[in-house]
C-alpha cells in the first residue's frame, strides 16, 4: 500500500490507531517508529509532523483514551442529573452503562489492559499523568453523582462509596467476556451493593448517638 502523505485527511488518526496496537503488544521500547507507519500506510515523516516524536507519539495515545474515558463520564454525569434521590439505583446504573460499554468487545478490553499494564512496567508517560487525566476526574464526577443522589452524605463518605463502586467497574471491565456472568449481569450485581452499602451507612449515621 502506498504510504499517505503527512497532512493526508485521518493520517493522524489511522497513526494513533496502529501505534496503540503495538504498544499494547510489544511495549514502547520493543515498537519502532518505522513498524508503526509501515502497518499504518503512512510516511515517517507523518510522525514527525503530527506528534514530532515517538515519545510525543506514546502519550498521545494515552492522552485520546484519556479524552474518551472522560466524554464517557461526562455522557454518564449528564444521563444521571436529575435522578431522584429515593432512585440511586438508576444514577449509578446509568454511570456505569456508559463506562462499560466500550468493555463489552473483548478484543478492546484486552488491549487497553495490555496498554496500560505496559505502562506500568516502563513508566513512559510524565509522573502523574494517569492520575491526573484519568482518576482525578473520573472519581470526582462518580463521587457528584453519589452527593447527588445521597446529599446528606458526609463528603468523605461519598467519596468512598464511589472509589469502591469505581474499583467494582474496573473489576468488570477487567473480566468482560470472561465465564463471570454478562457486563450488565455483574453491573446490576454492583449497584446494587453499592447502593446496599450507602443505604447502611446513612442508617448507622442515623442512629450513632451524638457526643
Amino acid at each position: 500500500m502506498r504510504p499517505a502523505p503527512p497532512h493526508a485527511p485521518h493520517t493522524r488518526e489511522r497513526i494513533l490507531d496502529t501505534a496503540e496496537r503495538l504498544f499494547a503488544e510489544r511495549g514502547f521500547a520493543g515498537t519502532s517508529v518505522r513498524e508503526i507507519t509501515d502497518a499504518a500506510a503512512a510516511n515517517l515523516g507523518a510522525v514527525n509532523y503530527h506528534f514530532q516524536s515517538k515519545e510525543n507519539l506514546y502519550a498521545e495515545v494515552f492522552a485520546r483514551r484519556a479524552a474518551l474515558i472522560r466524554d464517557r463520564v461526562a455522557a454518564a454525569a449528564r444521563e444521571a442529573a436529575g435522578t431522584p434521590s429515593e432512585r440511586p439505583e438508576e444514577a449509578l446504573g446509568a454511570f456505569g452503562r456508559v463506562f462499560l460499554a466500550p468493555h463489552k468487545k473483548r478484543d478492546t478490553t484486552l488491549r487497553l489492559l495490555d496498554l496500560f499494564a505496559r505502562e506500568m512496567i516502563e513508566r513512559r508517560l510524565p509522573p502523574g499523568f494517569l492520575v491526573r487525566e484519568i482518576q482525578v476526574p473520573l472519581l470526582a464526577a462518580l463521587t457528584g453523582i453519589v452527593r447527588q443522589v445521597r446529599p446528606g452524605l458526609p463528603d468523605a463518605v461519598a467519596r468512598a462509596c464511589a472509589q469502591s463502586f469505581l474499583a467494582q467497574l474496573m473489576q468488570i471491565a477487567k473480566g468482560a467476556g470472561a465465564a463471570l456472568g454478562s457486563v450488565d449481569d455483574q453491573l446490576e450485581h454492583a449497584v446494587r451493593f453499592t447502593v446496599a452499602a450507602i443505604r447502611h451507612i446513612e442508617g448507622v449515621s442515623r442512629t450513632r448517638p451524638q457526643p
